[in-house]
């Protein structure tokens, strides 16, 4: 119900109820009075009839009784008159004129001396008295009806003006404000309450709208400020992401996209394990870390393809105003290629430091062991040495032949030219090794699987491809010892490189010293079993043909050496 209605009702009822309440006690006095006008009558009458019918009644003369009687009863207000003997026998009555069941009784005594003879019994009709009370009310209704009106609208002119008007003009300007217009006032012209709530209303609105201006301005100063950082952020080289305190990622840069091959969309609402799959969280991140801030942490990540790299990473802890911790960035630069050329430089000047030391030793060690071997050799074919002699002998032409190796391996690790290229078929020059190997193979209980795939041939120094394949499935082999297998397999990828995978079953390379293996002069056999030559000199031919060799092993698990080689014709070197 609307204000207005509201007090139209409550100020309607009001008045109707005050008009019902005046008008009901008007009536209640007025029908008092006309009932005591009609009592006061009834008593004139009775006395004067009591009067002249007294002697009458002494005398029983009954016919002059009845004349007064009927005289008398011809007012037009008298229902019926009766004079009644004391002992209760009437002795003359008469009806009037008129017939209104609705009367008024009054009864007068007849008495002479202190003695009581009769009464006089006289009816009088309530038509004038009802007549009159109908007037009354008619013209109360009508009263009531005038005032109603004339109230209404006095009420209307008086809410209009002094509630009305000024609570509409309230409720338009905050139906402006609510679309925007808080520059809008309301007319504050009204006096007493409702004009100090205009003032307080339009003060409010003056305040709203110089705080809407400045959220206004702070909003599009933060939003420019977001905007910069949302540009740093994307514009830098290394990645960057954002977890919250959980350890969700909420935030994700397009360097952070390019190095781990994961989206934005796709690493949103992830934890970063779940992302990176390794312990970059648990190692580099300042939530896991005691909130230290955390500089330049090398470790690993595995990309969406598969793909380990190596990454420097560098963590803080994001504070709210509070000082409270509400998460962490990072940032991670993928550091796998420059530890490569780390790695290269530093091979490239092993290699060159060996390569200036075997060509200016290589010839002098090489003729005088040369000798050593040859004489030794003589020797033995002498039928009169003992056979302590001949055994000594065979020692110093073994030790001869293996420091003769030992110098052939230093020439070929610091070969730097003379490979003659031609067009190599690889899966044949595998299948050349498992017929070599399998005698040695079966004597110690070792299967060698080929799995070989459809290939194009590689340009190549067939002797040296030869060479490094030979010297992956010897390793395998002693790394086994006895009942294993070896799997070899080729493949042609995607990236138009032929790929050569030679796995054993043995007992595995740990990871510590996994970067070691290509090393000069490393290796894990027992003294006098292996120069450490082996895996230098394969890794040197393989660079040099412009391809790359990795191994995949975990203790327990056996290794895989993985060669990749260029496909075609295309020249390396």
């Amino acid at each position: 119900m609307s204000l207005k209605r509201d007090f139209y009702v409550r100020m309607s009822l009001i008045l109707t109820l005050s008009a019902i309440i005046i008008i009901s006690v008007v009536i209640r006095k007025q029908r008092e009075l006309l009932l005591e006008d009609m009592r006061d009558k009834g008593e004139s009458i009775a006395r004067v009839l009591s009067t002249v019918t007294m002697d009458s009644m002494l005398t029983y003369d009954y016919g002059t009784m009845e004349r007064y009687v009927r005289q008398v009863a011809e007012n037009k207000d008298i229902v019926f008159l009766k004079i009644i003997r004391s002992d209760g026998e009437v002795l003359a009555e008469a009806k009037g004129t008129n017939n209104n069941k609705n009367i008024f009784l009054s009864v007068y005594p007849i008495a002479v001396g202190g003695s009581t003879l009769g009464s006089v019994e006289v009816s009088f009709s309530m038509e004038r008295v009802d007549a009159i009370s109908r007037k009354i009310i008619i013209s109360a209704i009508a009263f009531i009806l005038i005032v109603h009106a004339i109230g209404l609208a006095v009420n209307n002119a008086i809410v209009n003006s002094l509630v009305l008007r000024p609570i509409s003009a309230l409720i338009e300007t905050t139906r402006r404000i609510k679309e925007g217009g808080l520059k809008d006032s309301t007319a504050s012209g009204s006096r007493g309450e409702f004009g100090e709530l205009a003032t307080a209303f339009n003060d409010m609105a003056a305040s709203l709208d110089r705080n809407f201006e400045a959220l206004e301005r702070s909003g599009k100063e933060v939003q420019t400020a977001k905007n910069k950082l949302e540009a740093i952020v994307q514009s830098l080289a290394d990645g960057l992401f954002v977890s919250n305190s959980d350890g969700l990622i909420v935030s994700f840069n397009r360097a952070a996209e390019d190095i781990s091959g994961y989206t934005e969309h796709e690493a949103l609402g992830l934890h970063c394990e779940e992302v990176f799959k390794t312990r970059l969280c648990a190692d580099a991140c300042a939530l896991h870390n005691e909130d230290k801030t955390i500089r330049n942490k090398e470790t690993g990540i595995i990309t969406k393809d598969g793909r380990r790299r190596l990454v420097s990473v560098s963590s803080a802890i994001i504070r709210d105003s509070d000082g409270k911790s509400i998460g962490g960035v990072q940032t991670f630069r993928d550091i796998t290629d420059e530890k490569q050329r780390q790695v290269m430089l530093c091979q490239s000047e092993k290699l060159a430091a060996i390569g200036q030391m075997s060509a200016g030793l290589a010839h002098e060690i090489n003729n005088p062991l040369g000798n050593i071997l040859g004489y030794a050799r003589l020797l033995l074919k002498d039928d009169a040495l003992t056979s302590g002699q001949r055994e000594k002998i065979g020692i110093i032409a073994e030790q001869a032949k293996k420091g003769s190796g030992v110098v052939q391996g230093l020439l070929d690790y610091s070969r730097q030219s003379g490979a003659v290229r031609e067009a190599v078929a690889v899966n044949r020059v595998i299948e050349d090794i498992i017929r070599l190997l399998q005698p040695q193979a079966e004597k110690s209980g070792t299967k060698i699987i080929p799995a070989l795939g459809e290939l194009p041939d590689i340009h190549a120094d067939p002797k040296q491809i030869e060479q490094v394949i030979f010297n992956l499935a010897m390793n395998a082999m002693h790394a086994i010892g006895r009942d294993g297998t070896i799997r070899i397999e080729t493949a042609n990828t995607a990236a138009g490189k032929v790929e050569i995978r030679v796995n054993d079953t043995g007992t595995g390379i740990p990871e510590e010293i996994q970067g070691r293996i290509f090393d000069p002069f490393f290796t894990t056999k027992p003294v006098g079993k292996g120069t450490g030559l082996g895996l230098s000199v394969c890794l040197g031919i393989i660079k040099d043909h412009g391809g790359s060799i990795d191994v995949e092993s975990s203790i327990g698990e056996g290794a895989t050496f993985i060669v990749r080689l260029p496909a075609g014709e295309e020249r390396h070197g």
